[in-house]
């Protein structure tokens, strides 16, 4: 896959007038934030999302697989938010190499989606391990309703080999299955990026729930 997200961030984002400002759910989740406090992003891209968090006074660790987009997201961090995000390296089918409880919110935007049920699962409770009790995470994700659904190689229930990639697609229910050691604050599938609005793409699954105290 790292590859193939390499020539996305290089040949095919970097055009995109959307990949420069923060992406709608970034702006929704804010609102259900702390006012102040640290960030985990996963599967951050070119960086936009934290950077937003970031000039919102947010300590930002900003982290994704691919070197082509932590390299990206490097050359677009303006001088006065480099003491507020850090930018790491971080395989989200591993251990997260973060100690328990060290975040107050965990962020990830269409970055969840691309694992079998165990890694999901492993992901979920990694997620809970390294945010504080109380902890806010927000996510979005494919939803079942995209038209590429059920195309490709089929893998596992809803989960699907299509175009070199690999990718789940999510319900309002598996996607509360997945966090069901949250407890849920927003879940619903009015989920919008401004890259899928060319596709008439409306219906993604939002995510936002704290750990337990």
């Amino acid at each position: 896959m790292a590859d193939t997200w390499g020539d996305i961030h290089k040949k095919v984002y970097a055009g995109s007038e959307w990949i420069h400002k923060p992406s709608i759910f970034a702006e929704t989740a804010a609102s259900y934030f702390p006012p102040t406090g640290r960030i985990l992003e996963l599967g951050a891209g070119q960086g936009q999302d934290g950077r937003f968090f970031a000039e919102r006074g947010y300590e930002v660790t900003s982290t994704d697989l691919e070197q082509d987009a932590l390299d990206l997201s490097e050359q677009k961090l303006p001088k006065e938010l480099r003491s507020r995000l850090t930018l790491g390296r971080v395989d989200l089918g591993q251990v997260l190499p973060f100690e328990d409880g060290v975040f107050d919110m965990v962020y990830a935007h269409l970055a969840l989606h691309y694992f079998d049920v165990r890694t999901t699962e492993q992901i979920f409770r990694e997620i809970q391990r390294v945010l504080r009790p109380g902890g806010v995470l927000a996510f979005l994700v494919n939803s079942t309703s995209d038209p590429e659904f059920n195309t490709g190689r089929q893998i596992e229930p809803d989960y699907f080999h299509t175009d070199g990639m690999s990718k789940r697609y999510f319900t309002v229910a598996s996607a509360g299955a997945f966090t069901n050691r949250f407890m849920v604050v927003l879940l619903d599938d009015k989920g919008e990026t401004y890259k899928d609005m060319a596709k008439d793409v409306h219906n993604l699954i939002r995510f936002i729930g704290t750990k337990p105290e």
